[in-house]
């Protein structure tokens, strides 16, 4: 909960880039032509700026309050391809109002980061209103013409490359090419073949040529779709249908049937070959297909009933075990009183500052708000927070702290958290309101 929001925050704040708004908002600072707000430690002997589309390199580091969130400091410096900003003021924009060798400080506003690039109707209290600074150093610029004339080297040698190693298999006489392009370089099986709009079930692995592993499904989850549907690429649709059910097939798809010139992200480069390893489980038509799914939901809401059966059992011993005498909730929720608050019980919709520990029924701790040194803070029927802690909360005045002895449907249902917290598993959670806003 509370670490997740802030590992987001650091994040957003690493790549943050606010807006300004006028002269008098950052004293000292200067508004430059772009509407960055910046001033300047130092300036360089050169002339050179980058622009849009070229590649910077520079140091950077960031702080919020005096303290330091982020720094480059004792690692590689940063290098970005600058693009359009969303919105006026960030680091780009500043970056572009600098030389090569500069040394400058840019300020922007938290709550153009928070409301802008994370589009959030509320910003966190520390941040509200406040300034987040930015110390950069300029040290290079690569214009985007020497880098697209590296990418049209890099993609020539990629080509070859394919070239070279789709060359070695066609000279293969063991090997053998469909009509599109595929390479078949072994095959088995004599089941039937599917026909489009009837129903898979395989597994698969794809590699690279250097055998890297880009994707997989043995030993995981096999995969289940209708014959005909969009999978991962042109190659491997037409792949599927090539293997009989029990059957094997190992195949090179050249790029031009995958992702050709382009490639996926970061992921699979530009013209590279995928080699595919295709084992059909079983090929089905439509009313196979339904009664398997009719038989694998009956299995599922059995297993469903049978963990909330034990649920229930545990619950019950626990109770029992710890000699707790109150009555659950109408929802099933037990709420164990340790210590009173004062004033007025949390209502809908407030806004609250609540501290937490969560445990499992064993009393293994799985995460705890104290650990964060800060409340967590939510608003009352938002959905930010689990249901017990929302009901709980909501007969708790300030300083107040209770044990709750939570059924999985008020707490995470039917998610698997691991092997401390598996599907529909009760929650033990100690919780303290700190405060009503």
């Amino acid at each position: 909960m509370k670490k997740l929001l802030n590992a987001l925050t650091a994040l957003v704040l690493f790549l943050a880039m606010g807006s300004c708004n006028d002269d008098s908002t950052f004293s000292g600072f200067k508004k430059m032509e772009n509407g960055a707000y910046m001033k300047f430690y130092t300036k360089g002997n050169s002339e050179v700026m980058p622009r849009l589309k070229d590649e910077v390199t520079f140091e950077m580091a960031q702080y919020f309050n005096d303290s330091l969130l982020f720094s480059t400091a004792g690692s590689d410096p940063m290098s970005i391809v600058l693009t359009e900003a969303d919105f006026v003021g960030d680091v780009v924009d500043g970056l572009l109002m600098m030389h090569v060798g500069d040394s400058a400080r840019l300020v922007v506003p938290a709550d153009s980061i928070f409301n802008i690039m994370l589009q959030l109707d509320e910003i966190p209290e520390e941040y509200a209103g406040k300034p987040i600074y930015y110390d950069l150093k300029l040290l290079s610029v690569k214009p985007f013409e020497v880098l697209e004339a590296e990418h049209r080297t890099m993609l020539d040698s990629l080509r070859r490359e394919e070239e070279a190693f789709l060359t070695s298999l066609h000279e293969d006489s063991n090997n053998t090419m469909t009509e599109s392009g595929i390479i078949v370089l072994e095959t088995n099986g004599k089941g039937k073949m599917a026909k489009m709009g009837e129903y898979v079930d395989f597994d698969f692995t794809m590699c690279s040529p250097t055998g890297d592993t880009i994707m997989n499904s043995f030993g995981i989850e096999p995969v289940e779709i209708q014959y005909g549907e969009e999978f991962v690429c042109q190659g491997f649709n037409e792949a599927i249908g090539m293997v009989p059910e029990g059957g094997m097939l190992r195949c090179v798809i050249p790029s031009s049937l995958a992702f050709d010139s382009v490639g996926y992200e970061q992921f699979i480069q530009p013209y590279t070959p995928m080699v595919v390893l295709l084992k059909m489980n079983q090929v089905m038509d439509k009313v196979t297909y339904d009664q398997r799914q009719a038989k694998l939901n009956a299995e599922k809401e059995a297993e469903k009933n049978r963990l909330m059966a034990l649920e229930g059992k545990s619950i019950a011993d626990y109770i029992k075990a710890n000699g707790v005498t109150e009555t659950p909730t109408e929802s099933g929720l037990y709420i164990l009183r340790q210590q009173e608050g004062q004033g007025n019980a949390a209502q809908w919709g407030d806004e609250v500052g609540v501290h937490y520990v969560l445990k499992n029924l064993k009393g293994e701790q799985l995460e705890s708000s104290y650990d964060y040194e800060k409340p967590m803070y939510f608003k009352i029927g938002s959905g930010q927070m689990i249901p017990a802690i929302e009901e709980a909360v909501m007969t708790m005045a300030p300083g107040a702290k209770v044990n709750l002895v939570t059924p999985s449907a008020l707490a995470f249902g039917e998610f698997d958290l691991g092997e401390t917290l598996p599907p529909y598993s009760p929650l033990l959670i100690e919780l303290e309101l700190v405060e009503i806003k």
